[in-house]
């Protein structure tokens, strides 16, 4: 019991530090450091903050809540209340405000019932908008929590607004803005039965006490839309699992001597315990006797009484440690498409070069995900090098060109590093780097099919190139992109001095895992 409510203390600990470089220049951050929370549980709606964000206006879906922020309209008629929420925006570190909001940072969530926290309205009379510091426990909400838009931007800085009223919302997570106190305290729990003394007896009867103390926590769901309800809403991505255990046992027997003129007592056993309790934990008692004289291993006369207490831990719901993310290490991808190779010019007049169209072109890479913006890895590509001349090789025919074939393919192998701007799901754009060795393989010279004699004699040598992505992922593991570039080879050959660029345009799936 001690080991996991550490571990939960630890992780509170971990939150409050998960945003470090987070701007808070808002007032929606400075909590009331003396004053106890209010208890909210009236409805929502009745001080709406944002009224162009509420669900009773048409916003129930991330399509939706991105149309009213971007409709000219709602932005006119709306002007104090949207100039107020842009410029939290950019207070809460969106540095363009709304303009920065996309489909990627936003997400569907529950609030549970009972977080701590400042939540928003708006008096129109006095043209005032401020934050209360409150226990959110507002009533006709769903059983799972207060349903609210996640909004979260690049390094990860986050707000909630509030599906109901259309108010931002954030949660006290014990960081700067902590209500004094340390994070755990330890509680001393006594249960005790006095002697009961009775004069009249009826006949002897045995009572059987059982008592159970259960832990219970909430961990994130592990397929997607698991444990969903009303309307398909979830907390994070998949919803979250109740798992309970039994972590402490008492059974006792007292025994009721009666039948007899003669005075009789009831005993009970006496409990004493320190249990290590977090602001977040919620520790509720609750005494269920259950009388079970039906069993075939029971005798008749005798009581039977099972007492369960369970203690749920929150800790487990609140923050952005809850929500499953995409901590992906490696990635491989598969690339195919065309290359085009440059020419090389003669400085003769009598003889003369031409391209000859596009090759087929291949790449496999894999790279370890450094951080979110980059990869290291290698990379293997298979491109074809080749041009055509009317140079006269032996065995060549007048008057036709001959196909100069410098790598079929040319294998180049190569380091990178690649950067990408873009968050772990949807749209990304990456530039990469590489530096490496390229190995020509088959080599030679054709005319109208008929290889020649003449052997170019291509040597290995240095290669790099630079490559522009565009990529979107599907989930955290699968995705499909674009790249172009340009790749540099220093081979040489025993038919003309030269270095050529090949320009490969592919295509391809990648994985992470």
């Amino acid at each position: 019991m001690r080991y996991a409510l550490f571990l939960a203390c630890l992780t509170a600990v971990l939150q409050a530090y998960s945003q470090p470089h987070c701007p808070r220049n808002s007032h929606l951050y400075q909590f009331d450091r003396n004053g106890h929370p209010r208890r909210f549980s009236e409805r929502l709606g009745s001080h709406p903050q944002f009224p162009f964000l509420q669900e009773v206006n048409g916003v129930s879906t991330a399509e939706q809540f991105i149309r009213a922020i971007r409709d000219s309209s709602v932005q006119g008629k709306y002007k104090r209340e949207f100039g107020a929420f842009d410029l939290l925006l950019k207070n809460s570190g969106f540095k363009n405000g709304y303009k920065d909001l996309n489909m990627a940072s936003l997400k569907d969530v529950f609030i549970p019932m009972g977080t701590i926290g400042n939540l928003g309205f708006y008096d129109p009379q006095r043209d005032l908008i401020s934050y209360n510091y409150v226990l959110l426990e507002p009533a006709g909400e769903s059983p799972h929590g207060v349903a609210a838009w996640k909004l979260t931007n690049r390094k990860g800085c986050y707000l909630y607004i509030l599906h109901t009223c259309g108010n931002a919302y954030y949660p006290n997570e014990g960081g700067s803005g902590r209500v004094a106190g340390d994070c755990c305290k330890t509680l001393d729990v006594q249960i005790g039965v006095d002697t009961v003394q009775w004069k009249e007896d009826p006949p002897g009867r045995n009572v059987h006490v059982q008592v159970n103390f259960y832990e219970a926590i909430l961990v994130p769901a592990d397929k997607r839309g698991k444990n969903r309800g009303n309307g398909g809403k979830a907390s994070g991505d998949g919803g979250y699992d109740t798992v309970a255990r039994l972590i402490r046992h008492v059974d006792t027997v007292a025994v009721f001597p009666y039948g007899l003129p003669r005075q009789w007592k009831v005993y009970g056993l006496e409990l004493s315990d320190k249990l290590t309790i977090c602001r977040d934990s919620s520790l509720k008692i609750f005494t269920r006797l259950r009388v079970d004289s039906n069993r075939s291993d029971h005798k008749p006369e005798d009581l039977y009484f099972v007492v369960n207490d369970t203690s749920y831990n929150r800790r487990y719901v609140a923050g952005p440690s809850a929500e499953p993310g995409c901590a992906k290490k490696w990635e491989i991808s598969l690339d195919g498409g065309l290359s085009f190779n440059s020419v090389p010019r003669f400085t003769s007049a009598t003889v003369h070069s031409q391209t000859s169209g596009s090759q087929l072109a291949a790449e496999l890479a894999i790279s370890r995900i450094v951080n979110s913006w980059l990869q290291v890895g290698v990379m293997a590509s298979a491109i074809t090098l080749s041009y055509e001349d009317d140079v006269a090789y032996p065995g060549s025919v007048a008057g036709t060109y001959n196909e100069i074939w410098l790598g079929k393919p040319i294998v180049p192998l190569q380091l990178f590093g690649k950067a990408t701007i873009g968050g772990p799901l949807g749209w990304q754009s990456t530039v990469a780097l590489s530096a490496g060795y390229s190995l020509p393989m088959k080599a030679h010279i054709d005319d109208n099919g008929n290889v020649l004699t003449t052997d170019p004699q291509v040597k290995g040598g240095m290669t790099a190139g630079v490559r522009l992505g565009l990529l979107y992922f599907f989930s955290c593991r699968f995705g499909m992109g674009v790249t172009a570039g340009g790749q540099y080879f220093s081979n040489k050959n025993a038919l003309v001095n030269t270095s050529l660029w090949a320009m490969p345009v592919m295509a391809g799936i990648r994985y992470r895992f």
